[in-house]
């Protein structure tokens, strides 16, 4: 996998009871990046999730990414890694997981965008655009300040934070290469239908 598989819809995982059917229905849909978020997850339970998860990535040759969890990444084979910025070392995580590893950084200002750029990351994570169900104490950004970030910096963007097929075409239009998704597929009444609007979005509007 390389950055440029980093574009599209971005789905970020939360431990629903139908996870892994939701996780197959974005990929028989259109979904090309799947970020393994199972922070509430029991310790012992996280290793067969994304082993279960990257097998699915890989059936349908999607993107398979681990959040938070050097260790992880590296035990079950993951493509990459996403740190957030309290989530340490993202030297270390390039030294654990070698230079092939798609290792991104969650970013909520110019500021941090520059600084992610200089660590040598291979994308960011800028966010939140707009008001979260799933982060709700998520520092707030906006589309102006996307913008700014996508003129200052050369790295690929997962804009981020209540992004739905109502909004997503706002993101691609002011400079996301992909966009993260979680309740909008995670929890919708109609999985596949919420999957296929956003994928539209992307291949035609943005």
């Amino acid at each position: 996998m390389t950055r440029e598989d980093i574009s599209g819809i971005y789905l970020v995982t939360e431990s629903v009871s139908d996870m892994f059917e939701r996780v197959e229905i974005a990929l028989q849909n259109g979904v090309r990046l799947v970020q393994y978020r199972g922070k509430s997850d029991p310790e012992e339970d996280r290793l067969p999730v994304a082993l279960r998860l990257r097998a699915l990535c890989r059936k349908w040759g999607a993107v398979f990414i681990v959040n938070d969890d050097p260790a992880l990444a590296r035990a079950c084979r993951a493509d990459g890694l996403h740190l957030g910025q309290g989530d340490g070392s993202f030297s270390c995580a390039r030294q654990m997981l070698g230079d092939a590893a798609l290792i991104g950084i969650s970013t909520h200002s110019l500021q941090e965008a520059e600084c992610a750029q200089r660590q040598g990351a291979d994308y960011i994570g800028f966010g939140c655009l707009f008001p979260s169900p799933s982060k709700r104490d998520a520092i707030s950004t906006s589309l102006g300040e996307l913008r700014l970030v996508r003129h200052a910096v050369s790295l690929l963007i997962v804009a981020i934070g209540g992004i739905h097929a109502g909004n997503a075409v706002r993101a691609f239009r002011a400079g996301a290469n992909a966009v993260a998704v979680i309740s909008a597929v995670m929890h919708s009444d109609d999985c596949k239908t919420a999957v296929r609007e956003l994928v539209h979005r992307w291949r035609t509007d943005s």
